[in-house]
């Protein structure tokens, strides 16, 4: 399978551009990626735990932000039954 080439100048610039656009995208579909998400995750987690689970896959496939310097958890640990 042969890769299109690119001309010289474009070609620095052009990945850039993809991942804005990728990310661009991934912004404007979150919510429906989210509950894609949650339907995919089973049940026995519960709805609180499918739902914050969800909102984690979903901000993981962001590219991470710039300069944030915060890290941790992405997931709360579950807690046992109250």
């Amino acid at each position: 399978m042969r890769t299109q080439e690119q001309p010289e100048g474009t070609r620095s610039g052009a990945g850039r551009v993809g991942v804005e656009q990728a990310e661009a995208a991934l912004v404007e579909h979150y919510p429906r990626l989210v509950r894609l998400t949650y339907i995919t995750l089973p049940p026995s987690l519960g709805r609180h735990r499918r739902v914050l689970t969800a909102h984690a896959v979903v901000q993981r496939a962001l590219p991470a932000s710039r300069g944030s310097g915060r890290e941790g958890p992405r997931v709360p640990a579950q807690r046992g039954a109250p």
